[in-house]
C-alpha cells in the first residue's frame, strides 16, 4: 500500500534547560528559575521542589535488563521497581498503614502497572496528584493495599475468601474517603471545574483498576464508562484549570484509550452498540524519521493502540450496516489501512534503529510487535461473516498473508513477553500485553495450527496474569473449552467417538466464531458464555452455553 503523501511536521529544536528546578525538570517544561521559588510552579498550584546542583531529570529509557532466557525456570520474588520514580517532597501520611500502602504502590505497583513502556502518568504524574487532591491520595493509598494484597495471592484476580484480608479491609475504607472527597469537591458548584474533571477521570482510572483487582468486571466497565464520557465533556468544552492539573488530559487520554480498546475486545457486538465513542484522539508527534527513544516508542504505541480501538469499534458497527452502506463502509476502511501502513513504516523506521542504540529497548519494541500484528491480523481478516458480507474486506492486501506464520510469530512475541519476567507472582497492569494476543491466537488461528492453539491456551492458565479487563486465567479457561467444543463437533460430523485427546482439522462451518459474555446480574464474578460456530450463525440458532466463576 502507499504511503500518505505530505511531510511530517517537525518540532523545532531548542535548548534544554539544565538549570531549572526540580518541579520543571520532571515536567520537562521551562523554568523561569525564580528564587526561592519559580512561578511556573506557584502560579499553578504546584510545590516547587526548590534547586539542586545534585539533581538530575529522570530518565524515560527502561532499565537495561539483559533478556530473558526460555530455560529459565520461573521464581516469586518480590522485585521492587527497577524504573525511576520522581516524587515531590514526601507526603504527610498520617498512619503507618497508609504509608507501608504508599511505598508499596511506588516500590512495587507502579513497575507493573505501566506496562512494557514507560507511563507518565503512573510514574509521575499521579504522584504529583496525590499532593494537591485528597481524594486521589486515598485512591492511591488504596490501590497501593489492593495491590499487595493481590501480590501475595496466586491468581490473577484477589479471591473472595480475601475480603475480609486486613490490607483489603483497609483499602475499601480508603476508597471510601476518596469518594467522600470527590462529592465535597463536586457539591461546591452545580458544574465541576475544570480541575475536578480531570481529579475525577483520575479517580476513574484507579477505581476501575480496584475493580479489576477484586474480579469485579462490571464494576470496572462503569467506572471506565465514567471516565469516556467525562473525557468527552473536557472535549466538548472549554474547561478552565485543566492545564494546571499535575495531571497531563492526554495522559489519561491514552490511559483510556487503551483501556477502551481492552473492553471492545471482549464485548459482543450488541453490547458495542450501546457503548460510548471512541475517545477523540490527537495525532502523536511522530515521523519515521524520529529518533528510537522512550518518548517515540509511547508516542507509537498511543498511535497503535487508538488505531487499533478505531478498528475494533468499526468491525463491530459494519455488521450491523446493510448493503446498500457498502460504499461508506469501504472508504472507512481504506482510511483504516492506510493509517495501518502508517504505523508500519513508523515500527520499522524503529525497530530498525535499535542495533545502534546504546539503551536496551527490546521489551518495548517486542510489545509493540505484538500490538502491531494483532492490528495486522483484524485487518486482513476480519471475521468471515463480515467479509461474506462486503468482500472487498477479503485480503485487501496485495502480498498474499500466510497466517499459520503470523500466528507462530505472534506467539513468539507473547511468549517473550512472559518470559521476560520469569515470576509465578500475579501481574496486574492496565495496558494491553501478551494476554489478548494469545486469545486471538487460541480462538482465530487456522485449524490445522490446533498445537499452537492449545498452547496458548496452556499459556494464559500458566501466568496468573491481568491485564486491565483481560483475566488470564479465566480467558484461559474460556480458550480450553472452545477448543473442546470445537473437536467434539467434528468428530460427531464424522460419526467418531467423542476422544478428547483426538485432534482434528476442524471444518471452518464448525469453527467457533462468535464467544458472547454476558455478566449476572446478582454475581459480580459470575458470567455466562455461549459459544457459536460458523454454521450455527449462518443458520441462526443459539450455540452451546457454559457459565464461568472466578
Amino acid at each position: 500500500m502507499s504511503m500518505p503523501s505530505g511531510k511530517s511536521r517537525q518540532r523545532a529544536w531548542k535548548p534544554k534547560n539544565r538549570t531549572g528546578c526540580k518541579t520543571c525538570k520532571i515536567r520537562k517544561v521551562k523554568c523561569d528559575e525564580e528564587k526561592p521559588h519559580c512561578k511556573r510552579c506557584t502560579s499553578t498550584g504546584r510545590t516547587c521542589d526548590g534547586y539542586d546542583a545534585s539533581f538530575r531529570p529522570t530518565s524515560n529509557s527502561p532499565s537495561t535488563s539483559p533478556p530473558a532466557q526460555a530455560h529459565l525456570q520461573p521464581s516469586r520474588e518480590l522485585t521492587r521497581s527497577r524504573s525511576p520514580v520522581p516524587l515531590a517532597p514526601a507526603l504527610n501520611l498520617k498512619t503507618a498503614q497508609e504509608r507501608d500502602s504508599f511505598d508499596f504502590f511506588i516500590t512495587h505497583a507502579i513497575s507493573s502497572l505501566r506496562g512494557f513502556l514507560d507511563s507518565p502518568f503512573w510514574q509521575r504524574e499521579i504522584l504529583q496528584a496525590a499532593h494537591h487532591h485528597e481524594s486521589i491520595r486515598h485512591c492511591l493509598i488504596a490501590l497501593g493495599a489492593m495491590h499487595r494484597r493481590f501480590y501475595d495471592g496466586g491468581n490473577s484476580h484477589i479471591e473472595e475468601a480475601d475480603l475480609t484480608d486486613q490490607h483489603l479491609q483497609f483499602a475499601l475504607r480508603q476508597s471510601n474517603q476518596a469518594i467522600q472527597g470527590l462529592v465535597r469537591a463536586t457539591s461546591r458548584g452545580s458544574n465541576a471545574s475544570g480541575e475536578n474533571k480531570v481529579t475525577l477521570m483520575a479517580c476513574s482510572v484507579l477505581f476501575s483498576s480496584m475493580a479489576c483487582l477484586q474480579g469485579h468486571q462490571k464494576e470496572g466497565l462503569q467506572h471506565l464508562r465514567s471516565g469516556l464520557r467525562m473525557l468527552h465533556e473536557v472535549d466538548q468544552e472549554e474547561n478552565d484549570g485543566i492545564d494546571g492539573h499535575a495531571i497531563d488530559v492526554e495522559s489519561l487520554r491514552s490511559i483510556f484509550v487503551g483501556l477502551d480498546m481492552q473492553a471492545r475486545s471482549i464485548m459482543t457486538t450488541a453490547d458495542s452498540g450501546s457503548w460510548e465513542p471512541t475517545p477523540r484522539t490527537k495525532e502523536p508527534f511522530i515521523s519515521p524519521n524520529t529518533d528510537l527513544n522512550a518518548n517515540s516508542l509511547l508516542a507509537l504505541q498511543q498511535y497503535l493502540q487508538a488505531l487499533l480501538n478505531r478498528t475494533l469499534a468499526f468491525l463491530q458497527a459494519s455488521l450491523g450496516r446493510s448493503l446498500e452502506e457498502g460504499e461508506d463502509v469501504y472508504h472507512g476502511y481504506c482510511r483504516l489501512l492506510a493509517r495501518f501502513d502508517h504505523g508500519t513504516k513508523l515500527l520499522e523506521e524503529l525497530s530498525a534503529k535499535a542495533a545502534y542504540s546504546t539503551n536496551d529497548f527490546t521489551q518495548s519494541l517486542t510489545s509493540l510487535q505484538l500490538l502491531h500484528s494483532q492490528l495486522e491480523y483484524f485487518m486482513r481478516s476480519p471475521r468471515p461473516d463480515l467479509e461474506a458480507k462486503f468482500d472487498f474486506m477479503t485480503n485487501p492486501f496485495e502480498e498474499p498473508f500466510d497466517s499459520s506464520a503470523h500466528f507462530t510469530k505472534m506467539l513468539d512475541l507473547a511468549t517473550k513477553l512472559l518470559l521476560h519476567g520469569s515470576s509465578l507472582s500475579p501481574v496486574f497492569t492496565t495496558t494491553s500485553g501478551p494476554l489478548q494476543a494469545l486469545y486471538l491466537i487460541a480462538a482465530r488461528a487456522p485449524s490445522q495450527c490446533h498445537d499452537l492453539r492449545k498452547r496458548a491456551a496452556k499459556l494464559m492458565l500458566s501466568y496468573p496474569r491481568r491485564e486491565g479487563f483481560w483475566d488470564g486465567l479465566v480467558a484461559g479457561q474460556i480458550a480450553q473449552e472452545m477448543l473442546r467444543l470445537e473437536q467434539e463437533s467434528a468428530q460427531k460430523e464424522l460419526g467418531l467417538s467423542i476422544a478428547p485427546s483426538q485432534d482434528l482439522i476442524v471444518p471452518k462451518e464448525l469453527r467457533i466464531i462468535v464467544v458472547a459474555l454476558s455478566y449476572d446480574e446478582n454475581n459480580d464474578r459470575k458470567a455466562r458464555v455461549e459459544y457459536r460456530n460458523a454454521r450455527e450463525m449462518a443458520d441462526g440458532v443459539p450455540g452451546r452455553v457454559q457459565y464461568v466463576t472466578w
